[in-house]
């Protein structure tokens, strides 16, 4: 005869306690759900929380890397994700988009001509670059320069031009090369291999020099920009990416990814001299993500996009050698990018994964063959904001909201009078006022 099969007395102690420990979730706050949690914070799935400060506007998807016109009314957003690639004009006066271009083809570098004139934009996995004409608020597309393709996984990252706007640089990532291109005839006049994979470029001041970031050689390279003969290279940390160099030619300031810190080097001896620690607190395990960099026209302020810390590191680089970590900005998920206004006034923030996380009950399922559904990449919608340049007790209060966000629950404030007790706290600049560069 069958039998219905009953619970064990041993186990039903343990289902009348499964809604107390459903109800309990996981930690002392109870289940929670990605999403918002109040109107000024959001639960990421990571377990980050997201409290961005400033206004903010949705753009494209992985916004990576923008410009800001030279009078001052317009930020170009290059948006490099899963979807295809948009290039966004922002009316940063009035606060909405002006124009809006899908591209088939971009990835990270974009940059002025030096009239302003102009855009340039890597084509990414074609190996090219585009030329836009900037009229009206609006791109036009002009033309298209063809590049080696060095190998076939290979695509355009960063670009970089000479203060005379007559030569174009741009690296092959993958295809680890180096190509210049002569603005004027639009030919490609010169490439060199490379001993690993590049991020991006920048000249000097003076022309004379460029410098190249080798994301995967742990080293910054020396070139001559006229013959793209080497000049030498300077170790520094994991991953190099953005770089940012000193008006005067002195100081170039490289983030390094896997680091937790900018690498700052001396250029008259081309040795690396500092470490400017920007994670939370300290000896943090590497995990920030340093991947944008702005130094302001005071020379005197260091913008630093933390990706994986959602946050802005303000640093103090006035006296070379003993850098400061002023306090930290919130920012909305993963920002990419980051610089101050030409006014000084306000800061500028890209948020590669935007404001907010969105579920995907049409996601792929184990199992389950189906057509086109719910893909996370697809789904992420990128930001940008605008923040107005923060006081000493705004800072702190920023400061203070990072740490509220972060997942780390012995989390200690990152403040100068940790870094260097015998220091007072600098008080950090009401304008930063960017200048030429």
């Amino acid at each position: 005869m069958n039998r219905t099969p009953r619970p064990s007395s041993g186990l039903l102690p343990a289902l009348a306690l499964l809604p107390a420990l459903l109800a309990a979730g996981d930690g002392p706050r109870g289940a929670q759900l990605p999403g918002k949690q109040s109107r000024e914070v959001t639960l990421l799935p990571n377990g980050w929380r997201i409290s961005p400060a400033g206004r903010h506007l949705t753009v494209g998807d992985l916004p990576l890397a923008m410009l800001e016109s030279a009078d001052g009314r317009h930020v170009v957003v290059g948006s490099n994700g899963w979807m295809k690639p948009t290039l966004t004009v922002i009316d940063v006066r009035n606060f909405y988009v002006k124009s809006k271009l899908t591209v088939d083809h971009a990835w990270l570098g974009l940059a002025w001509s030096p009239d302003g004139r102009r855009v340039y934009s890597s084509g990414g996995g074609d190996n090219s670059v585009r030329e836009y004409r900037f009229e009206a608020a609006t791109l036009l597309p002009d033309r298209t320069f063809v590049l080696t393709r060095p190998a076939k996984e290979s695509f355009l990252g960063g670009l970089s031009l000479t203060p005379d706007g007559t030569r174009l640089f741009a690296v092959h990532v993958l295809g680890e090369l180096l190509s210049a291109v002569d603005l004027r005839s639009g030919r490609v006049v010169k490439t060199v291999p490379l001993p690993a994979e590049a991020y991006t470029s920048v000249v000097s001041p003076d022309g004379k020099t460029l410098y190249v970031s080798l994301w995967g050689g742990a080293r910054v390279l020396l070139f001559d920009p006229a013959t793209l003969e080497p000049q030498g290279e300077v170790p520094v940390g994991e991953h190099p990416n953005a770089m940012a160099l000193s008006p005067d030619g002195a100081r170039l300031f490289v983030a390094c990814a896997n680091t937790n810190a900018v690498w700052v080097v001396d250029l008259g001896t081309r040795t690396a001299k500092e470490q400017i620690g920007i994670a939370l607190y300290p000896g943090a395990p590497p995990g920030s993500t340093p991947n944008a960099l702005h130094l302001a026209a005071d020379t005197q302020t260091l913008l630093v996009a933390n990706a994986d810390n959602n946050a802005v590191a303000v640093v103090d680089v006035s006296q070379p050698g003993r850098s400061q970590v002023l306090g930290f900005i919130p920012t909305g998920w993963y920002p990419t990018a980051v610089q101050a206004s030409r006014d000084g006034k306000s800061l500028y923030v890209l948020n590669g994964k935007g404001l907010a996380p969105m579920p995907n009950p049409r996601g792929p399922q184990p199992g389950v063959v189906a057509g086109d559904g719910q893909y996370t990449g697809s789904m992420l919608r990128g930001a940008f904001s605008v923040i107005p340049v923060p006081d000493r007790a705004a800072l702190t209060a920023y400061t203070d909201t990072n740490s509220s966000c972060s997942t780390t629950s012995t989390w200690t404030r990152r403040s100068a009078t940790t870094a260097t007790p015998s220091r007072p706290r600098p008080t950090p600049p009401t304008s930063w006022r960017r200048s030429g560069r």
